[in-house]
């Protein structure tokens, strides 16, 4: 079966990533340099294939090894120890030995931490010891032999209070020793975790964004895609663009559907982009209904005047749905907030332009 060249499912493999060359020359610069970064973007926008493929290049040119952490979710300091124990688990060759070694050497079990975890009250270990032991082995490793780390969705820290600064407390003394990335898909709280003055991170990272793809590389990444299968992409590259001003995620989705729609050896035509578009809709109309009917208080309009009008402030919007200034802001910090809609100087703008576009059809 001929599979298609518009993966959109799940982060990307390493050698799957295209489109984001700068970015990750630049993070790789900063990795290499000991620059601590933190890496913003909404969901859905590459952040964890961008850090695979980087750290991938970094272990085949032989610069430093890799330890990734994610957090998406996070819970408590069990839960904390028991991913970071995996993280450390799961590398291999050179970088394996060494973690054994320096855990050999500080008494800490690795591969077991969940287990351990799980025993009675009483017979199970302190969350909060076990996670400063494995932080020091982390550390460990770091003087060794170059390593870097990465902390994906590391606005989830936030769940669990005091644990930004458990963490701070071990990394701060090697920053110059250790290449380290905080990735996190809530850019208003990795602002508030690395800006807000009373954080334990604060100015502890250089804030790097990362943005949508730019209209070259959605033409490139199109065109390349369709020609690797003895198709052509006809109008595809240029309506991708627009319908999903460069969203990473929404333009491979459509990307997709259109070639599905494209037989091999054909061009793609108006006629199959159209179809492409009805059945992206189709696919994602049920969710979008499903997280609108749980936005609270003013979320909804506030929503649907940000897509009709492109200002959740519109008069004419307020006036329809009898809203106040103060409710339409609150409504609108807290879609910020959720990463529903991010902030462009003075204006906002719906992340996810398939939603914008569901929020116009349903709402007219």
């Amino acid at each position: 079966m001929e599979l298609s060249p518009f993966p959109h499912h799940g982060p990307l493999l390493p050698d799957q990533v295209t489109g984001r060359d700068e970015a990750a020359r630049q993070l790789a610069l900063r990795l290499v340099e000991h620059r601590p970064t933190a890496l913003l973007a909404p969901r859905r926008y590459g952040k964890t294939s961008l850090i695979g493929h980087t750290l991938h290049r970094l272990e085949e040119a032989g610069a430093a090894s890799a330890v990734r952490v994610d957090l998406f979710g996070l819970a408590s300091f069990a839960d904390f120890a028991a991913r970071l124990d995996r993280a450390l688990a799961n590398t291999h060759g050179l970088l394996r030995r060494t973690v054994d070694s320096v855990a050999a050497g500080l008494s800490v079990r690795l591969g077991v931490v969940q287990i351990d975890l799980r025993q009675k009250p009483g017979a199970a270990p302190d969350p909060v010891a076990m996670c400063h032991g494995l932080l020091d082995v982390l550390i460990g490793a770091a003087g060794r032999d170059p390593l870097v780390v990465a902390f994906d969705e590391f606005s989830d820290i936030a769940r669990v209070g005091g644990l930004d600064a458990l963490l701070r407390t071990h990394l701060q003394e090697h920053y110059q020793r250790l290449g380290l990335v905080f990735a996190g898909s809530s850019p208003s709280m990795m602002r508030e975790l690395f800006a807000g003055r009373t954080r334990p991170f604060f100015a502890q990272a250089e804030i790097f964004e990362l943005g949508p793809l730019d209209q070259p590389a959605v033409a490139d990444i199109v065109h390349r895609g369709f020609a690797a299968t003895a198709r052509g992409a006809g109008p595809v590259a240029m309506r991708a663009w627009t319908m999903a001003r460069g969203h990473p995620q929404r333009t491979m989705q459509l990307a997709d559907a259109a070639w599905r729609r494209t037989p091999q050896g054909e061009e793609a035509t108006d006629v199959a982009w159209e179809g492409a578009v009805a059945d992206v809709r189709a696919a994602v109309d049920g969710g979008f209904r499903a997280v609108y009917e749980e936005l609270g208080g003013a979320q909804g309009p506030v929503l649907r005047a940000i897509a009709r009008t492109g200002s959740p402030f519109s008069a004419a919007e307020a006036r329809f749905h009898d809203l106040s200034n103060s409710s339409i802001t609150l409504a609108r910090d807290q879609l910020v907030r959720d990463g529903h809609v991010v902030r462009q100087g003075a204006t906002v703008r719906i992340v996810d332009p398939l939603w914008e576009d569901w929020l116009v059809r349903t709402f007219p």
